[in-house]
């Protein structure tokens, strides 16, 4: 534990971004209190109905989640990530730069602005990846309505952007989604495989997770059931950490000057 306690899984510097990054997006699109923690139950994601496709049901029901159903976009499979044969029958798959999970973008070939998300079909079968994916999207496409600056700038946006997933209510997906191992075995061929998705680090996101608890006035440790295992621990040791040193995180929160960080 240390001699003052649990210790926040990210630095103070890093901790005060993400308390400036959720009162710019207070301030843009309203208080983070009245969001829903998205949870991976069918409350949230209801089985789909006879004759829709998965994937389509599943955005849906993202955004759904995120209040977004309204906001016009388009939907389509992206590139696929391809796996490297390291010797016979046996692969090891890394997904990174060679094709990223999902993309925003906004087309107007016409004249006419289209928004446009696409996903990696090879985490077509990763339901909290592709949640997770649906979500960090969702945040660009949220932030692409901001009238000011996110603090420090938007060469710093895909941070931004994971923060608003978190504060759009899937700080849990992208948790468990930000860094994934596993053994795979599909007829004779064997092998591992490697993800890293997002761009905040696992310790980053569940104090995210927590101080998206602590300002909706819940529970920081409610989301702790639908964690890895070891990602409960950080999210301990994040809400002690927090509780020492922001006991009113909300008026932490408040005294922030966005300013500082050159946004306005």
């Amino acid at each position: 534990m240390g001699l003052f306690g649990p210790r926040l899984p990210i630095d103070r510097d890093e901790l005060e971004f993400q308390l400036a990054t959720f009162k710019w997006l207070d301030t843009e699109f309203g208080s983070v209190a009245g969001r829903p923690l998205v949870l991976p139950t069918s409350d949230f994601f209801p089985a789909p109905s006879g004759g829709t496709p998965r994937i389509t049901a599943l955005f849906d029901n993202v955004r759904n989640a995120a209040g977004m159903a309204d906001w016009p976009c388009e939907l389509r499979s992206g590139r696929e990530s391809r796996p490297a044969q390291v010797g016979f029958a046996l692969l090891l798959k890394h997904e990174g730069a060679e094709a990223p999970c999902g993309t925003f973008e906004v087309e107007a070939p016409d004249g006419v602005r289209k928004v446009v998300i696409t996903y990696n079909p090879s985490l077509a079968d990763d339901t909290d990846a592709m949640i997770a994916t649906f979500g960090h999207e969702l945040g660009h496409y949220l932030m692409s309505k901001a009238k000011s600056d996110p603090p420090g700038g938007w060469d710093l946006h895909e941070l931004h952007t994971d923060l608003a997933g978190v504060w759009l209510g899937f700080g849990i997906f992208l948790a468990n989604s930000a860094k994934n191992f596993r053994q795979f075995q599909s007829g004779g061929e064997m092998g591992w495989e490697s993800r890293s998705q997002g761009y905040l680090s696992e310790g980053a996101l569940v104090t995210a997770l927590a101080i998206f608890q602590r300002l909706r006035g819940e529970d920081p440790l409610a989301p702790s059931r639908w964690l890895k295992d070891y990602l409960r621990t950080d999210l301990k040791n994040a809400a002690k950490a927090l509780a020492r040193i922001h006991p009113d995180l909300e008026r932490a929160v408040d005294a922030v000057d966005l300013g500082e960080y050159g946004s306005g």
